[in-house]
């Protein structure tokens, strides 16, 4: 593909020029050549059939007069023209279609299904670009749906909002349904122009019949009127073979015209909304509007790595320590166990001895008292003989 800005020459299935960078694209007029091309291709064929086939080799007088007449042999080539416009839409429809196909393979979902985010949108048009290239898609840059999902990124680098990319969107697949619908101008053109060409030879006989007819009036003689009559008459039903040939090679001609290109119109309809559905459903929601969002997750994302990174280090340093704890847990384990029988001796030894004590001392304050209570009953017999003798005196 010729690069409209440098003039060099790309392959078919490049999407950028490999001399100035600049988006590849086919240039405006595409739609006049592939007209041109089909005028040139009915302009042929239609000099084929009439000066090579049928007539040389087709005998036969009706089909020479439904096919004679320069109406019909325009009726012919518009004909032609018509079915071989179609032919080139059809093709271009298989390339829109095969794009299609590759944009709902399964490798190029699971990679966009990963988020698209605001600085990665240049490499991921690159990466999908690679992808097509792959799949052999020629002439994939001016496919519908890669034409859409380049422009959307674009806008998303641009104006990082979901408003204003779904508004996107909606414009531009008003744009495409409007450009497929304007490529089918010349063809409902020729739907119209076919059939009021088959009325125009149908007047054009009629009318020669009637001035045919006219001049056998005027020139009538007495004499020999059968054989005026018969050639009055032969031109009058020239005419109207004429007339009625024309109408009939033209309603003949525009029914195959209108159903092969009723179908492709729908066909294509069906893919624009399969383009609209993939839009929605596969890019819209894994767009990442929010470039701060991206600073955080690439953030957030570094200190998980550092994180694990250092429990790491750090789980490989303590680990010989926990080892060699474990094993003098045990040893220890096992010292315990053996002090435990001398622990419980121990244990109960000294509690026999505190009984003890108590009892020691139980005792010992039962002595004290027995003699307090002695000193008390002396002290009081001091006392009363004390009274008494103080009485007697």
């Amino acid at each position: 593909m010729k690069c409209l800005k440098c003039g060099w020459s790309n392959s078919d299935t490049a999407a950028y020029c490999q001399n100035c960078h600049s988006y590849l694209a086919e240039p405006p007029g595409m739609e006049a050549l592939n007209t041109f091309k089909s005028l040139i291709l009915a302009l042929l064929v239609t000099g084929i059939f009439y000066l090579v086939f049928p007539m040389p080799v087709i005998r036969s007088e009706y089909w020479q007069q439904l096919f004679s007449g320069r109406i019909s042999e325009t009726i012919f080539a518009l004909v032609l023209w018509s079915l071989f416009l179609i032919y080139f839409k059809w093709l271009q429809f298989r390339q829109q279609h095969r794009a299609y196909a590759a944009f709902r393979n399964q490798l190029l979902h699971d990679s966009l299904s990963n988020g698209i985010y605001v600085k990665d949108v240049d490499e991921r048009i690159l990466e999908i670009s690679q992808y097509l290239q792959e799949q052999k898609v020629k002439k994939f840059q001016d496919s519908v749906i890669f034409r859409r999902v380049r422009r959307t990124l674009k806008h998303l680098k641009a104006i990082p909002k979901k408003e204003e990319i779904t508004s996107i969107l909606n414009y531009q697949a008003e744009i495409d349904h409007n450009r497929m619908q304007s490529s089918y101008a010349l063809l409902n053109v020729f739907i119209w122009a076919i059939p009021i060409l088959g009325f125009i030879g149908t007047v054009f006989g009629i009318g020669q019949s009637i001035g045919e007819f006219s001049d056998f009036i005027r020139s009538t003689s007495g004499t020999d009127l059968n054989t005026q009559m018969r050639s009055a008459l032969g031109g009058v039903t020239s005419g109207l073979s004429v007339a009625f040939s024309t109408t009939f090679i033209a309603l003949v001609g525009v029914v195959p015209i209108m159903m092969l290109a009723s179908s492709l119109r729908k066909r294509e309809e069906d893919l624009l909304l399969s383009v609209e559905e993939y839009c929605l459903e596969d890019l819209l929601p894994n767009l990442h509007v929010r470039p701060g969002d991206e600073l955080l997750e690439d953030a957030v994302g570094g200190h998980l790595e550092q994180m694990a990174e250092f429990s790491e280090n750090w789980r490989k340093q303590v680990s010989p320590v926990l080892e060699s704890v474990e094993r003098h847990s045990k040893g220890l384990a096992a010292q315990v166990g053996g002090l435990q029988p001398l622990i419980q001796k121990f244990s109960e030894s000294l509690f026999e001895a505190k009984d003890e004590m108590s009892e020691l001392n139980q005792v010992e304050n039962n002595k004290e008292n027995s003699a307090s209570r002695k000193i008390a009953d002396l002290e009081d017999a001091d006392e009363t003989s004390t009274n008494s003798q103080a009485s007697n005196q």
